[in-house]
């Protein structure tokens, strides 16, 4: 935390791309391999993360296909806006969401926010949707709010489209976070660092809902814009 970064000492490796680890492996192996043993046999595990410093996140868990059935009943309970339900083929296998998932330990993995960045507001929606699923579990008996009905993504069938910057420059945007955006709209636009000269107009390829948004300015050709939620939430 007082580098602020992910990074391991000397390694520079990602912790949560070392899981599950390997007792005789090196630093980084071993200490995700302890961090396993450590979990293994709990009843369920709720993995909090932010997003990285370039994209900001609506409250959301993930979970991929395969899960769905063992863990969207806790999801629900967490008073989150949303769950995308992937296809097993775009899990990361190293993270400690699948480790732990692999060998029997239900695991929730919750997306918020931008990295780097405490947002209060999104703090205090997980800490009562947590206190939910206690009182269902039994661990909590006191009092608890009712938690929000996420928008599932697997219901309705609706996809996820994901925007990609076609050109370097500085991102504009025009969307809000959250939203319902038709096809056509105007996402934003990236422009000329050095001109200011439009590079690319970034029109809406699909109705939907915004649910990851560009948080970082500066982008290059292949960064990740937004994540839309496809169906019809326009207001």
């Amino acid at each position: 935390m007082d580098s602020l970064t992910r990074g391991i000492p000397a390694f520079d490796l990602d912790l949560n791309r070392c899981f599950p680890g390997n007792k005789e492996g090196d630093m980084s192996e071993n200490a995700a391999a302890k961090i396993v043993e450590d979990i293994l046999g709990s009843y369920l595990c709720i993995d909090l993360h932010s997003s990285n410093i370039s994209l900001r996140e609506v409250p959301q868990v993930r979970m991929i296909e395969e899960n769905a059935s063992m863990l969207l009943p806790y999801a629900k309970l967490l008073n989150l806006d949303f769950v995308w339900v992937h296809p097993s083929a775009t899990v990361q296998n190293a993270t400690l969401a699948h480790a732990l998932n692999t060998n029997g330990v239900p695991t929730i993995a919750v997306e918020m926010g931008t990295g780097m960045r405490i947002t209060k507001q999104f703090g205090d929606q997980i800490t009562e949707g947590i206190f939910c699923l206690l009182k269902e579990i039994g661990m909590w008996d006191g009092e608890v709010i009712t938690p929000k009905t996420p928008i599932i993504s697997s219901e309705g069938q609706r996809e996820v489209t994901m925007v990609h910057a076609d050109v370097s420059g500085i991102f504009l945007p025009a969307v809000e976070h959250w939203k319902g955006i038709k096809k056509g709209d105007v996402i934003g636009d990236i422009v000329n660092t050095l001109t200011g000269n439009i590079e690319q107009h970034i029109i809406a390829p699909c109705d939907g809902m915004v649910f990851t948004l560009r948080e970082y300015p500066v982008v290059n050709s292949g960064s990740l814009i937004v994540r839309i939620l496809g169906g019809d939430f326009y207001d």
